[in-house]
């Protein structure tokens, strides 16, 4: 009798197993075996396709007719006598989805229910079925075959691989994303196909680079820069910035050359050069001539004039720099950086003062030094104000304002209004977070 009832309990875990399998995935086995069958018998051109649809078929069935976007009435239309495995919340790239678990797959829902993404689990087989997909076209091509019939089922298998890469882009899977799209663009490259899906390409190298697979983006990028008129200049400042991650310091200059010259204009070229030329501090002369060049393409770009501005304080050339954030600014009167990088130049001039005051013997110079010190300081104070007030970012109008809280401090006593503006400065600043006095 124990016995019995053993053997009944372990058939009842079983029964669940077998209704859990949809109708599709039930489908796709038996046409799965009879491709096989199919095969051993004829091998032929036409077998082997019908064996790489049937592949294809066996690793989609789980989620067969799922589409993203699809409501809620619809989905659950499709999932019917399926047993769900549980629901739970998930938070991904700052978007809250509920998971509903399966055997054989995830579905990823809005607050509304919506499908936004899935993820296979398990195909209809233990075996690979993607790639024994591409495996039999392959046999089929050997053999002979070709013609709209092998170059349907083959787009339709690239297709699989781009539906795949969205899903996993959308969920954060980077490494996934690019691998799945970089096969979508192979298999679209194939002799069968023969389309070039250049968008394929470039998004592999994005989702490269957002998993932080350094030499694999610059794989990737490097075919997009040799096939005319795919790469721009945002794909060229990805791909230098790729090698820069790896260490070669000369090829990343030597990609941002390239892309400056194509594209003078691209905000992500320029950026990447002047930072990469800053930081390796190479001749500045040759950055500046590469930003003059910009400005008589964008003459009234702020942000290519304060570039210059930060060259020239990077070469502690005060004075230039300040002249050129006060063009900056001029240029627009929005541009917040200009006046904040005004106002610190005048106090990093200080802090230079007050070092070089802190080894003066003499006290005649001591002092003249000290009133410099004072002069700089003051002049900060209208820069650093304007940028407080023309900015809502709460961050930028801390910084202004613990620069301002500690020059106030230092002249409190000469006037009330110096005072009044200490303590104003001193309390935002704590409002907003930062530490008291």
């Amino acid at each position: 009798m124990k016995r019995f009832f053993i053997t009944l309990a372990v058939a009842l875990m079983i029964v669940p197993t077998v209704n859990a399998q949809s109708k599709a995935v039930q489908k796709a086995l038996k046409e799965l075996a009879k491709a096989k069958e199919a095969v051993s018998r004829k091998n032929d051109a036409s077998s082997w396709i019908k064996l790489g649809t049937a592949y294809l078929y066996a690793y989609e069935a789980p989620v067969d007719g799922l589409a993203t976007g699809m409501d809620p009435m619809s989905l659950a239309v499709l999932t019917k006598g399926q047993i769900k495995l549980g629901v739970e919340s998930k938070e991904v790239n700052g978007k809250v989805f509920n998971v509903e678990k399966y055997s054989d797959k995830e579905l990823y829902l809005d607050q509304n229910g919506s499908l936004q993404a899935y993820k296979i689990l398990k195909n209809a087989t233990d075996e690979d079925c993607l790639a024994k997909s591409l495996e039999a076209f392959h046999k089929a091509q050997e053999l002979g075959g070709g013609g709209k019939d092998l170059s349907s089922m083959m787009e339709s298998l690239a297709r699989r691989h781009w539906t795949n890469a969205i899903c996993a882009y959308n969920l954060g899977d980077y490494k996934d994303a690019s691998q799945f799209f970089e096969n979508s663009y192979n298999i679209y490259a194939e002799p069968a196909v023969g389309k070039l899906d250049t968008n394929a390409l470039v998004y592999s190298g994005i989702a490269a680079v957002m998993a932080k697979d350094a030499p694999k983006a610059i794989s990737l990028f490097e075919k997009c820069r040799q096939i005319p008129g795919v790469a721009d200049g945002d794909i060229f400042a990805q791909l230098a910035d790729s090698y820069k991650m790896v260490g070669d310091t000369a090829k990343c200059k030597e990609v941002l050359a390239e892309g400056f010259e194509k594209f003078p204009t691209n905000q992500g070229v320029l950026v990447s050069l002047i930072n990469v030329y800053l930081e390796t501090n190479d001749d500045p002369q040759k950055i500046i001539g590469v930003i003059h060049k910009a400005q008589e393409n964008e003459p009234t770009n702020a942000s290519l004039v304060y570039a210059e501005g930060n060259l020239h304080r990077n070469m502690k050339d005060y004075e230039k720099a300040i002249e050129l954030y006060r063009k900056a600014g001029e240029l627009d009167p929005k541009y917040v950086f200009a006046p904040f990088s005004e106002g610190d130049t005048y106090y990093q001039m200080a802090l230079d003062i007050q070092e070089k005051a802190s080894s003066e013997p003499d006290d005649n110079k001591y002092m003249e030094l000290a009133a410099q010190l004072n002069d700089c300081l003051k002049k900060a104070i209208e820069p650093f104000e304007r940028a407080f007030s023309i900015t809502d970012d709460v961050e930028i109008k801390r910084g202004c304002a613990e620069y301002l809280k500690n020059i106030f401090f230092r002249f409190r006593d000469e006037k009330p209004e110096y005072q009044a503006n200490y303590d104003k400065y001193r309390k935002f600043a704590e409002e907003a977070g930062a530490p008291a006095e």
